[in-house]
């Protein structure tokens, strides 16, 4: 019950007063000028009332509100939209929930059946993600499309993280972001650190007396094919397992020709598809192995010519860093 003070005499006059004129109904009774003076008093003190009661009801809600943001400070973005499959495993793996991901990511596990489509990776609008009202927005920074988003997301004042995987250091880093987002340090135990374990263990076995082997890495579609250079993660695996990218950062590669495939003679020859695998591979046979030279090559007269996983080798790893680095090290050794 709340308590207002003591009533003073005049105020127990007053009420006393209404009381009389309340019980007799409906006679009239002709007021003096003493009786107004005590209707403004009794105003006054009922506005004092009112006064006090929004006094002690605010305080305490204005209370919840301030602890509430302390809250959702500690424990991080709540609200997250991530373009791009891999970059939507990358939020899960740390442990977190999506209000929305791209279309590609639909169906990887961990998606709840309440995340929004928000259509190809590459042509999400801004109204869109903005009427989701996301606290954090994850899209990639080496894609024109969803840098030039995250720009724009922004400058309507969203909060925006960049990423960009090019090696499991990379992807450690990232990750560490996303733990910290969440609070679950386990997830980084789990998919990072003991990640890095089993890797260092698949190089421990790469043989002393391994030969100083060569390779082409090459990323084949239906229309075209491209050389995959040291900044590409399979390539940096296929170098810590004791292999030389004759490629490597040359831009002699830029435009592959068979030609220029036949003078660099690789020990191994790896191709990853994308897009539709059997359109891919018929484009690629096309323009080279159906070529004659292509059974010249040394990789080809030895066996050495490999079509890699696109799961492992085409997607980001992600938590299967490990699993990549033992299928290229069984290829190898």
């Amino acid at each position: 019950m709340k308590q207002y003070g003591k009533l003073t005499k005049p105020v127990i006059n007053i009420i006393a007063f209404i009381f009389i004129i309340t019980s007799f109904g409906c006679s009239s009774i002709k007021v003096n000028e003493a009786d107004a003076e005590q209707r403004t008093e009794v105003g006054s003190i009922i506005n004092e009332v009112h006064a006090a009661e929004e006094t002690v009801v605010t305080e305490p809600e204005k209370a919840e509100d301030e602890e509430s943001v302390e809250e959702i400070k500690e424990e991080g973005a709540q609200r997250v939209i991530a373009l791009s499959k891999s970059n939507a495993e990358l939020w899960l793996l740390a442990g977190g929930e999506l209000i929305a991901t791209s279309d590609d990511a639909m169906k990887i596990d961990g998606i709840s059946e309440d995340t929004v489509s928000l259509g190809d990776m590459d042509h999400v609008s801004l109204e869109a993600i903005a009427a989701l009202e996301p606290d954090l927005l994850i899209v990639f920074s080496t894609d024109p499309a969803q840098k030039a988003l995250g720009e724009a997301a922004e400058g309507i004042g969203l909060r925006v993280l960049y990423t960009n995987i090019d090696d499991f250091d990379d992807y450690a880093a990232v990750m560490k972001d996303l733990t910290a987002e969440t609070g679950r340090d386990d997830l980084y135990k789990k998919n990072v650190s003991d990640v890095s374990e089993e890797i260092d263990k698949v190089i421990s076995g790469v043989p002393e007396d391994a030969e100083e082997s060569t390779y082409l890495l090459l990323h084949v579609s239906a229309t075209k094919s491209k050389v995959e250079k040291n900044d590409y993660f399979a390539s940096e695996i296929f170098n810590n397992l004791g292999l030389t990218n004759i490629a490597a950062d040359d831009s002699s590669f830029d435009d592959l020709s068979i030609e220029q495939i036949v003078t660099a003679d690789p020990d191994y020859i790896f191709v990853v598809p994308r897009g539709d695998e059997k359109k891919a591979m018929a484009g690629f046979d096309e323009l080279f192995t159906g070529q004659a030279a292509w059974e010249s090559l040394s990789a080809v007269k030895n066996g050495k010519y490999y079509l890699l996983s696109k799961d492992l080798f085409g997607l980001k790893p992600n938590d299967k860093w490990a699993e990549t680095y033992k299928a290229a090290f069984e290829i190898l050794y």
